[in-house]
């Protein structure tokens, strides 16, 4: 089993450009000094630093984490087990690339639920099915992105299926909206509690 966080280890350019725009792509939801989790936040909680101005808290989960910074706090541990904190306190949960890496990503998903506040969002990116072979091109060929990380996937999503997680989680179908982003390569998820 894996035992560090993204961005414990090298990156290179193109993973930090995708990583930029994923963050682009969350930016008009984080409004009015929102409290924030964000499941999976890498070693560095590169997603809670970048809006720290924005945010009234925020607390990351990873397998392992750098130290916590002002209104942030970090928390060493999985993301597809029972979390040890309060229900209903936040108001948006954050899971960025990271679905497809858990082992239990149902477990994952009910705890973003029940971890959410009436009327707050989940945000999700995952890549979709379709992106596996250009991933793995780009991981073990031509090794511009992160092979470990590639490696790790345990599974790839299309929009039906993970729909169908979001609402066996608790999330109401008519609250949910999905949608694919760079040409169908990545997936792009909104619950809404």
């Amino acid at each position: 089993m894996r035992k560090k966080s993204w961005g414990e280890h090298h990156k290179s350019l193109l993973d930090y450009v995708v990583e930029r725009q994923r963050f682009t792509i969350i930016n008009k939801f984080i409004k009015h000094n929102p409290s924030i989790l964000d499941l999976g936040c890498g070693y560095d909680a590169k997603l809670l630093n970048n809006f720290k101005g924005r945010i009234k808290n925020g607390v990351g989960i990873d397998l392992s984490v750098g130290t916590c910074i002002n209104k942030i706090k970090l928390i060493k541990g999985r993301v597809d087990k029972k979390i040890n904190l309060k229900s209903g306190q936040f108001d948006i949960v954050t899971s960025l690339a990271v679905i497809e890496h858990v082992d239990f990503p149902e477990i994952m998903l009910k705890e973003s639920f029940r971890l959410l506040k009436k009327g707050g969002i989940l945000l999700i990116t995952t890549p979709s099915r379709y992106s596996k072979p250009l991933l793995e091109l780009l991981a073990f060929k031509l090794r511009v992105i992160s092979g470990n990380e590639i490696a790790d996937h345990k599974r790839y999503y299309d929009t039906n299926t993970l729909k169908r997680l979001l609402v066996n989680s608790g999330f109401a179908p008519n609250n949910i909206k999905i949608r694919y982003f760079q040409l169908g390569l990545n997936i792009f998820a909104i619950a809404k509690k």
